[in-house]
């Protein structure tokens, strides 16, 4: 199997830390020059530093998803430095806490701007030059969250659910150019990410919390992710689109 990505431009948002740092990580492993997109700069560069520390090929470069317009000046920008954009993925997110009742109007706003519409912009971003060369691989981070429902999560579930379903719809209406679109779906993973659901706990209650939960009895790392980011982005993947990768330890098997 040739997962090569040897010559491809793969552009990762949310990259500064995370699984979008470990999905930089690797792609640049597979052969692609990565940009690393965050809103935070400084992370942005803290990716790109590792990258050139592992002998690998990226560059930082800054964006807020739920801007438009700076998502349109750094996509610009990484087409005049590069020619082309064969890979994106979508990867920026936030996770904030609540049920019906206690999750903010301000909080679920800011929840669906980054993780649908930030989503939307980012991809609309990158498809007018994926058309034109007739080609490209788009991957959402989605999640288990998307699939099932969990207590105090209304607006990070429901707008997970609605990136899986983007999902299919781009991959139907793009099929025709030959972009392919896919979304992973992760499970319970060991980043900062989590801490408003799981900070509370202790390290004993996480780990009895998880082995409860996960049939691998463990939470999984961003790098347990990242292979599967570069498994849909290759040409392994050829004859895959409009699909959810679940990468969960087994969770939603139970």
């Amino acid at each position: 199997m040739d997962r090569s990505l040897k010559g491809r431009i793969a552009l990762v948002t949310g990259a500064g830390h995370g699984i979008g740092r470990a999905s930089a990580m690797a792609l640049a492993e597979a052969g692609a020059f990565v940009a690393a997109s965050d809103k935070r700069f400084g992370a942005a560069q803290e990716t790109a530093q590792a990258l050139e520390s592992a002998g690998l090929n990226g560059k930082p470069y800054e964006a807020d998803v739920t801007r438009a317009d700076e998502l349109g000046a750094m996509v610009d920008q990484v087409l005049a430095d590069h020619g082309h954009l064969d890979i994106l993925h979508a990867n920026a997110g936030v996770l904030i806490a609540g049920t019906a009742l206690s999750q903010t109007v301000n909080d679920w706003d800011n929840t669906y701007d980054v993780n649908v519409k930030g989503t939307f912009l980012s991809i609309r971003a990158v498809l007018p030059h994926m058309q034109r060369q007739n080609s490209g691989v788009i991957i959402i981070t989605a999640s288990v969250s998307g699939m099932i429902g969990e207590p105090s999560l209304v607006a990070y579930n429901s707008s997970k659910g609605a990136l899986i379903n983007l999902t299919r719809q781009l991959a139907v209406e793009y099929a025709k150019n030959r972009i392919r679109v896919n979304c992973i779906c992760p499970g319970w993973i060991d980043t900062g990410f989590n801490d408003p659901v799981l900070g509370h706990l202790t390290a004993g209650q996480l780990e009895q919390f998880v082995t409860q939960e996960v049939p691998l009895g463990r939470q999984g790392t961003p790098e347990d992710i990242a292979p599967s980011v570069v498994f849909l982005a290759s040409d392994d993947a050829a004859y895959i689109t409009g699909q959810s990768l679940v990468i969960d330890g087994g969770l939603t098997s139970r």
